[in-house]
């Protein structure tokens, strides 16, 4: 069974505060994740900073240095199918109100 990586890197206001803030390895059956992360591109946050998100197969054997700072941000995205934080908060607002009614 093969594996992904998905790496996010924070890009802020300037070039020089880019760095990588998130990488995490998934199993092939995570198809609709890897299928949403390689269309989103990136998460926009609401002060115009993103997480840029790049997808690549693993190498055999190949060991990968895991930090999962982003994995609920980045997995509720992929569940709504949004690009935005903004986007993800009025997604969640009306999934709650629709429980509620």
């Amino acid at each position: 069974m093969g594996r992904y990586i998905i790496e996010g890197t924070w890009q802020g206001y300037r070039s020089s505060q880019d760095r990588v803030v998130h990488r995490s390895v998934h199993d092939e059956a995570e198809k609709k994740l890897r299928a949403w992360a390689e269309q989103a591109f990136s998460i926009r946050y609401t002060d115009g900073t993103c997480l840029i998100l790049s997808v690549r197969d693993c190498k055999p054997r190949e060991r990968v240095a895991q930090t999962l700072s982003y994995m609920k941000l980045i997995r509720d995205c992929a569940h709504y199918g949004v690009s935005t934080v903004q986007a993800l908060l009025d997604a969640e607002k009306t999934a709650r109100s629709k429980k509620v009614a």
